[in-house]
């Protein structure tokens, strides 16, 4: 019994030994950790710091290129200190950082007001830097992007506002012009926009700005005449605009379906379709106008201001829309036109009748049930993109 004791005794002590001794390893382990981890955060806390440094040195000298990759770094090693944003050390250099980038966004915004001075003419090497400043901006915040376009698409389009504003200019006789102009300004300064990266869609979104800047201004000339406009110059600028919608549309992406209503009318009127049953025809209308309709919703995201093309911008009707409460005179041009060639049709009408015909139809009631359509139809088109709107 003795010996099994004292044996029992010294597993004792040995198992407490034992305790004691990893006790004082796991002192250490946890001693290394934070070791290794403080080792680590001075090590990218001095990385920081010197990134910072050179960061505001490349800013001073406008080194964009440089710049841009050393903006990367600096946002990846201040995602590290998060959980020491408190520290007084951390928050001195975040706050340096912060002033950096903002100097940053002073000098490119200030390099990019000398677009169109002629002063990338007169420096070879501008374009470039522009070019690269664009890397800076992408490294930066969104919102300094959609500032930095926002602020060139309305500095481009400052001279169209002072030419077509003028009395000149301002008549909806010249609204071709207006088109023409914008063509003409993308066309002209095409190694500009080439400084600027493909995912920006500058071209774009100048010409979501130019289309709702020319909608006001048409809308202002239409509002401000004081007598009825001539027909034919009413549709030949809704004709000219409808075009330029449908250029955009095809060119960027979106429902370019806007002379659909116009191709039935022109349809119906030729000779060859006189013969045609209208009730036929005013079946194969409702069926358009049902789906013109069910289409109302997409409509409304003509108004929103989408970055990328595509992704639901609809240029259909964003300027033409303006011209449809004013319609009011081609519909009384077309029912004088219709009065008229019904007195004409009655005149000229033979008044004969086949004896024993199943089929004693006038020539000339044909004749006037097709005008009468054709007219419903145009009645019917504006009626239906007011009430698109009013949706």
């Amino acid at each position: 019994m003795y010996k099994i004791r004292e044996i029992k005794n010294k597993a004792e002590q040995s198992e407490t030994m034992v305790q004691e001794i990893c006790r004082d390893i796991k002192k250490l382990d946890f001693a290394k950790k934070h070791i290794t981890t403080t080792i680590t955060a001075l090590h990218r806390l001095t990385m920081l710091v010197s990134a910072v440094e050179q960061l505001q040195v490349m800013a001073s000298k406008r080194q964009y290129k440089e710049a841009a990759a050393q903006l990367e770094a600096v946002n990846q090693l201040c995602s590290h200190f998060e959980a020491y944003r408190d520290i007084p050390k951390i928050t001195e250099l975040r706050e340096k950082f912060k002033n950096i980038k903002q100097i940053l966004k002073s000098h490119v915004f200030s390099d990019f007001s000398s677009l169109g001075t002629g002063k990338e003419t007169e420096e070879t090497n501008l374009l470039q830097q522009l070019s690269d400043a664009c890397l800076v901006v992408d490294a930066l915040e969104p919102s300094v992007r959609e500032e930095l376009v926002n602020n060139f698409c309305r500095r481009e389009l400052t001279s169209y506002e002072q030419i077509f504003e003028g009395a000149e200019l301002a008549k909806l006789d010249k609204t071709e012009r207006r088109y023409a102009w914008i063509k003409r300004r993308i066309r002209t300064n095409e190694e500009i926009f080439k400084i600027f990266p493909p995912s920006w869609h500058v071209p774009y979104l100048l010409n979501i700005q130019f289309c709702k800047k020319t909608r006001k201004q048409l809308e202002g000339i239409l509002d401000n005449l004081t007598e009825r406009p001539d027909v034919g110059t009413l549709l030949l600028a809704l004709q000219r605009t409808i075009e330029f919608e449908d250029e955009l549309a095809e060119k960027f992406g979106g429902d370019s379906r806007s002379s659909e209503i116009g191709l039935d009318i022109e349809e119906i009127g030729r000779p060859e379709n006189n013969r045609q049953n209208v009730s036929d025809i005013r079946k194969k209308y409702e069926r358009k106008l049902a789906a013109n309709q069910g289409n109302s919703t997409e409509e409304k995201d003509g108004n929103k201001d989408l970055s990328v093309p595509g992704a639901g911008f609809n240029f259909r009707r964003i300027i033409s829309s303006c011209f449809e409460p004013h319609l009011t005179a081609y519909v009384e041009l077309e029912e004088r036109t219709l009065m008229e060639n019904l007195e004409k049709l009655v005149q000229e009408e033979t008044w004969d009748i086949e004896e024993g015909s199943q089929n004693n139809v006038l020539h000339s009631s044909t004749e006037v049930s097709i005008r009468t359509y054709i007219m419903i139809l145009i009645i019917l088109h504006v009626m239906c993109c007011t009430l698109v709107d009013l949706d």
